[in-house]
């Protein structure tokens, strides 16, 4: 009766260790390794370099919008809350010392203070809008951050936030205003209602609730007031911002997105530099 055939391992030096011997080898590559070189792979072990590349090469799952897929539980959107609320308590220990640094305000952004038109969207402007902001936030910021990745959220966010301070600097550019928070969430609703777009769904309860925040807006504003033209500005700039990241199809997505959010920034920035040419020559 024949004995089955027995093939010892050759051993040979690990290539990253030379002193030590080894009988395995790289299932990509057959260069051997010892025990600290080896990586579990599917099917036996790998070296390190080949356990790099197998790791390069893994396409990193996306949205449907482009964005990173994400378990967090909307880490941005709570900290984006955590901010407003903060900046609203300092600003009332430093009786509107913040306000006044943060605020949009036309002849501040004419002498250079730029960081207005961002930073406008982190006031809340009063106790109210602090628990209108952190409830829209919590509601419809958290389903928006998973459907299109923390880059792209925040972009969209700071593209309410900009649209709102764009339009007062149109029509009020005297002004000085807060509450810019306001207009950057207002302006996640619009990215909502640009979804339904998309989609086919039915928009007409969207257009309800921004006909409602404006006419609240007015009243309580007045019409000469600039609060509704933030309001108006944060849809339309959220809105286009939106449809820059939703519309473009699967090829070449992420070009066409960033030409498109670009897009939406030169269109502010022509909008200002025009209301300087008209009004402050």
């Amino acid at each position: 009766m024949s004995r089955p055939e027995f093939q010892a391992p050759s051993f040979a030096a690990c290539y990253r260790h030379p002193d030590r011997f080894t009988g395995i080898r790289c299932q990509r590559c057959g260069k051997p390794i010892c025990g600290e070189c080896m990586t579990p792979a599917s099917v036996g072990f790998q070296c390190p370099g080949c356990a790099r590349s197998g790791r390069a090469t893994v396409r990193t799952p996306r949205t449907v919008f482009g964005g990173n897929l994400s378990t967090r539980g909307g880490l941005v959107t709570k900290v984006l809350i955590g901010i407003v609320i903060g900046l609203y308590v300092l600003d009332l220990i430093g009786q509107g010392f913040i306000s006044q640094v943060f605020a949009m305000s036309g002849p501040a952004v004419l002498d250079g203070q730029v960081w207005r038109l961002v930073t406008y969207g982190l006031l809340s402007g009063g106790l109210i809008n602090t628990l209108f902001i952190a409830l829209i936030l919590w509601s419809v910021g958290r389903p928006l951050e998973e459907q299109f990745g923390t880059a792209r959220y925040l972009m969209l966010y700071g593209a309410g936030s900009v649209g709102g301070a764009t339009a007062v600097f149109l029509g009020f550019p005297d002004y000085a205003i807060g509450g810019g928070a306001y207009s950057a969430v207002v302006g996640l609703i619009a990215v909502h209602t640009v979804i339904k777009i998309r989609r086919h769904e039915d928009i007409r309860p969207d257009l309800g609730l921004f006909a409602i925040l404006i006419l609240l807006n007015l009243v309580l504003g007045g019409l000469g007031g600039p609060s509704w033209v933030s309001l108006v500005g944060g849809i339309i700039v959220g809105g286009l911002a939106a449809a820059a990241l939703i519309f473009p199809g699967r090829q070449r997505r992420a070009q066409l997105q960033v030409l498109g959010l670009l897009g939406v920034v030169v269109l502010c920035i022509a909008a200002i530099v025009v209301r300087v040419a008209i009004g402050f020559a």
